[in-house]
């Protein structure tokens, strides 16, 4: 006698219940829990931008107009609330000791005459606001009417031009000396006042000329402060 299969299948033995037994999950399995208080993935920490850096700009102006032209310019800053982008405005001065009316004195002297730089951040609204300023020609480097920005001064310029004289710092004064090697002079104060010889060696960072002067017939070297001798 043939049997037909019954509809339901039996059951198959054991505590097992539905669905683990093996060979035969129906889902697929949960993956175990990192331990409390250690992130899945450590990643570093995003680093905040620092935003635009501002650059040194050289920008010419009218000629004995320099200081003017910085002040206006200044205040203009303050009105319009641009010191974060325009950081500092410098003319370039160095010091110079002279002698003058036969007394020695030291004054500030402009390096770069016509020019004054300027610390900022280039961006529309910046460069608008300097080109516009009263007595500014245009940025160095930069067309007039031109679309195109100008180019930042470079890091070597920008170190030569302060080492000169760096804004804050009681820097020696330059000596400005009106002769040179093989210039006759006279020598104007000390034991060998009024004689005459000629310049044979000048050391700026002493400040010392040696002058040969002609002593008993004979040729002698003389040290001296440069401020003892003038040029005849």
């Amino acid at each position: 006698m043939i049997t037909h299969p019954t509809d339901e299948e039996p059951r198959p033995s054991g505590d097992e219940p539905e669905g683990t037994a093996a060979g035969n999950t129906g889902e697929a399995e949960t993956p175990a829990a990192e331990p409390a208080g250690q992130p899945e993935s450590a990643q570093p920490a995003p680093v905040a931008d620092a935003g635009p850096k501002s650059e040194w700009f050289a920008v010419r102006v009218q000629s004995n107009k320099e200081d003017s032209v910085k002040r206006n310019m200044e205040r203009r800053i303050e009105l319009r609330g641009l010191q974060r982008k325009i950081k500092q405005l410098v003319v370039p001065t160095e010091k110079v000791a002279e002698i003058k009316n036969g007394k020695k004195r030291t004054r500030q002297v402009k390096t770069y005459p016509g020019y004054v730089l300027v610390e900022m951040i280039m961006d529309d609204e910046t460069w608008a606001f300097v080109r516009e300023t009263a007595g500014v020609g245009d940025f160095v480097g930069g067309s007039s009417g031109a679309h195109q920005k100008p180019f930042p001064l470079l890091s070597e310029e920008v170190n030569k031009i302060f080492g000169v004289d760096v804004p804050g710092t009681d820097a020696a004064p330059k000596i400005k000396i009106d002769f040179g090697v093989g210039d006759k002079v006279r020598i104007r104060e000390g034991p060998f006042e009024n004689f005459d010889g000629v310049v044979e060696e000048i050391n700026e960072q002493k400040g010392t000329v040696r002058v040969v002067v002609t002593i008993f017939g004979r040729a002698t070297p003389v040290e001296l402060k440069y401020w003892q001798v003038v040029p005849i």
